[in-house]
């Protein structure tokens, strides 16, 4: 009968092609895989137990005639293993895992191969030297005079591979000595970890002549600061087990692959495929005794593995979600069983910095913070990570607690039977409303507790800081209450008309109707004034000035003229050198003599008419010192003699003047603030800790926008 032949080129053709420098250095990793498994049949047939030696060379790197040699002293190629070189898809390795492919894929890779053995029969040593051709037919070539430096009583392998094929290999073949070194470690890392197995010995050079030489296991079992550890196993739903196998290794362990912590999954004792695990483990540096600096490398083997990985060694026939939980789950044991003793140290610093991160954001406080803590992944470390995890969670609690009052509500409305527990639903639910507020109301707290330390900051820093930083740090200042060179009313400078103003005052807090540090020429109708008050209110929301939507998106009502407006001068913290006609209120008549009986520019660029008898509210704050304390000596007292008031009389009896003092403002704030800070049933927090980012004579905790005119 007919017997099936082989097509060996179209099946080469076939193979599965690289597309990375590791999957390209596959052939070439089979023949130190081979030499390895020639070595151990040697101790295991002849009970030789002399060292096994694995000698590699790698010449002219980065050219297409790259030239490699790989010569072991294993057993070498007698009858039976020469037979299996032979037959195509061969069995013969099976039970250690092997494909029988791999040989082809030298055929694949490789221009030219060279085989020569020297191996035992009977009491002699023979030789045999071949090479190995992509053809039809004789594709085992014998010859006889290939170079060796086999002794007389050795036995061993040496295959030589010459000339990269065009396609895939040329394309993908590392062009750098170390990069060999680095994909050598990383394929046999179970090994070396260990210290099992041969001695490796690699050079490799490149074709101008950069030399990498490594001798293996000694060059990454020297790297291992603790282990190997064997950790608990990873079930599989199978009731099969995969053993995981845990080493602390100097960081150059690392080298040349991605990240720092490492899981290698094996297939058959090599590795199949290397994962950065940065993220999972979620420290960085681990230690070992006096050891710092450490990596974590993780060890995956077992029988799943072994059975599934694919037919060029280069990846497992598993889907990606189970290889992603076999990662997950190793790691999962190395930090519960390996590292268990940093951890609690990590933990410790990662939930007082998450601590920390609720006092400063309660918004995210929606549910028991252990559990919310325990919600986030390991590597959710910082502020910025936890917004990151919790912001979904927090907006999904939210909403389930307006689903549950919108339901409560359509029971009351839709005149249904209401259940027995009807008034323990309506408790709870209103108590998830009063929490929900209550968070909120903290979360607007402790923002502006954080502007609050900030103005302390400031006022301290000007106080005591030398005259050529003043200008800078003045404008600071200003730019915190109120952005400078701003009129809100105009819609092109719309978005920078946020503002803090609240400081101040709080009826002040939603004005949206303002100039800051604009000449009366650019909001006024009628006036070429280069004055420049520090800010001018005409539009404050519920409290001084006509009433519309802020930001103007509704109509204001404009057709009755202004009868409030709200005035702002700044003096900078410490000033005491006052000139005589800088008087405060010669500076505020001459502002209200300006806008009285003009037009400002309102919202959409409409006129509002200011009358006559308008009402001026005039707030100074400064440090009272020099001329400004003698001028305001006689005014009345304010706010428990911390403040002064002065009415103006004559022509100007509609103007009010008030002066306080910059450690009025903060304190009044922080009082009010902390009454929030209460309502919200939270504790004070510590003031906030500024870190200065830069080291330039001019930079600040607060960038300067623009500075034409400091608070004077």
């Amino acid at each position: 009968m007919p017997t099936m032949t082989e097509n060996l080129p179209n099946r080469v053709r076939k193979l599965t092609k690289p597309r990375s420098s590791a999957q390209a250095l596959q052939p070439f990793l089979e023949a130190v895989s081979n030499s390895i498994m020639a070595i151990d049949d040697r101790e295991s047939v002849f009970g030789d137990a002399s060292n096994g030696a694995i000698h590699i060379a790698v010449s002219d790197l980065g050219t297409d005639e790259v030239k490699i040699e790989v010569r072991d002293n294993g057993i070498g190629l007698d009858q039976d293993r020469y037979k299996a070189f032979c037959e195509i898809d061969t069995d013969y390795k099976e039970g250690r895992g092997g494909k029988g492919v791999g040989r082809l894929y030298w055929l694949d890779a490789f221009k030219r191969i060279e085989v020569i053995s020297q191996y035992r029969t009977g009491t002699k040593l023979a030789r045999r030297a071949f090479e190995f051709r992509l053809t039809h037919e004789d594709q085992v070539l014998e010859v006889d005079d290939a170079e060796h430096d086999f002794g007389p009583t050795e036995t061993g392998t040496i295959v030589r591979f010459s000339g990269l094929r065009q396609g895939p290999y040329s394309e993908h073949f590392p062009k750098r000595a170390a990069t060999i070194k680095v994909y050598l470690a990383a394929e046999f890392i179970s090994n070396f970890l260990s210290k099992v197995g041969p001695v490796v010995h690699l050079t490799a050079t490149t074709k101008g002549g950069t030399l990498q030489s490594a001798t293996f296991p000694k060059d990454v079992s020297e790297l291992v600061a603790r282990g190997p550890e064997a950790v608990n196993k990873i079930k599989l739903s199978d009731g099969s087990n995969l053993d995981v196998t845990c080493f602390l290794c100097d960081k150059k362990a690392s080298s040349g692959l991605v990240g720092r912590h490492q899981v290698h999954l094996l297939g058959n004792e090599r590795t199949v495929e290397s994962r950065n695990v940065d993220d999972l483990v979620a420290i960085g540096p681990l230690k070992s005794e006096e050891n710092e600096d450490l990596a974590l490398h993780v060890l995956v083997s077992g029988e799943l593995l072994n059975s599934n990985v694919s037919e060029s060694r280069t990846s497992f026939s598993l889907t990606e979600g189970e290889v992603s939980d076999i990662v997950k789950e190793a790691v999962k044991s190395a930090r519960s069983g390996f590292i268990s003793d940093q951890l609690d140290e990590f933990d410790q610093a990662r939930r007082a910095t998450f601590e920390e991160f609720l006092r400063q954001q309660p918004i995210f406080g929606y549910a028991n913070k252990d559990e919310i803590f325990a919600s986030l992944p390991a590597n959710a470390k910082s502020p910025e990570d936890f917004v990151s995890k919790l912001a979904l969670p927090r907006f999904r609690a939210e909403q389930k607690r307006e689903e549950a009052l919108s339901s409560l509500v359509e029971k009351v409305v839709s005149g249904d039977e209401v259940p027995e527990d009807f008034g323990e639903v309506v408790r709870r639910a209103a108590e998830g409303v009063q929490d929900n507020e209550r968070v909120a109301l903290g979360h607007h707290a402790a923002r502006r507790r954080v502007v609050l330390d900030l103005m302390d900051q400031l006022i301290r820093r000007l106080r005591n800081s030398p005259d050529r930083d003043k200008n800078h740090v003045e404008n600071t200042l200003h730019s915190l209450l109120v952005p400078m060179r701003v009129n809100a009313a105009n819609p092109e400078e719309e978005e920078s008309a946020a503002h803090d103003l609240w400081l101040l005052d709080e009826r002040l807090a939603f004005a949206s109707g303002f100039s800051s540090d604009k000449r009366l020429a650019a909001v006024l109708e009628d006036s070429d004034s280069d004055l420049r008050p520090d800010v001018l209110l005409w539009d404050v929301l519920y409290g001084l000035g006509p009433v519309g939507q802020q930001g103007g998106e509704e109509e204001v009502e404009d057709t009755e003229p202004l009868s409030t407006v709200f005035i702002v001068e700044l003096k900078h913290p410490g000033r005491e050198n006052y000139k005589p006609e800088e008087r405060i209120e010669d500076q505020i008549r001459r502002y209200v003599s300006e806008i009285k009986d003009d037009k400002i520019e309102s919202f959409g660029r409409r006129k509002v008419s200011v009358t006559k008898d308008c009402q001026f509210h005039c707030l100074v704050v400064a440090d009272f010192h020099g001329k400004l304390k003698e001028e305001v000596s006689g005014w009345d007292y304010i706010h428990n003699r911390r403040g002064r008031e002065r009415r103006l009389g004559g022509d100007h009896s509609n103007v009010v003047i008030q002066a306080v003092e910059w450690d009025y403002v903060l304190s009044s704030s922080r009082q009010a603030n902390r009454a929030l800070l209460d309502a919200a049933g939270l504790d004070r927090p510590r003031k906030t800790d500024f870190v200065k980012q830069s080291s330039t004579e001019n930079d600040y905790l607060v960038d300067v926008a623009q500075t034409p005119k400091a608070a004077e």
